[in-house]
């Protein structure tokens, strides 16, 4: 099958990117997830990202590439499995 969208990524905005692309039946879109299912409730509440960001088992630990004008540090980008 050939798809005339990728959408990677099922959190908020892709759902809702995938959804309306989707409503044109002339389209088809593919939605890519990684990750497992989020059991873990404090995916869900926003304030609780301190306690997810340092979890190695719900969070992926990505860092971005070192930044010039940060004296080249890597900076941590939390992304929720």
């Amino acid at each position: 099958m050939t798809y005339d969208y990728i959408i990677v990524g099922a959190g908020s905005a892709g759902c809702v990117l995938a959804n309306r692309l989707s409503e044109d039946p002339n389209i088809n879109v593919l939605l890519l997830e990684a990750g497992n299912w989020d059991k873990n409730p404090l995916i869900h509440i926003p304030a609780a990202l301190p306690a997810v960001a340092p979890n190695e088992k719900i969070n992926w630990g990505y860092y971005t590439e070192k930044e010039n004008r940060l004296n080249n540090r890597e900076l941590f980008g939390p992304e929720v499995k």
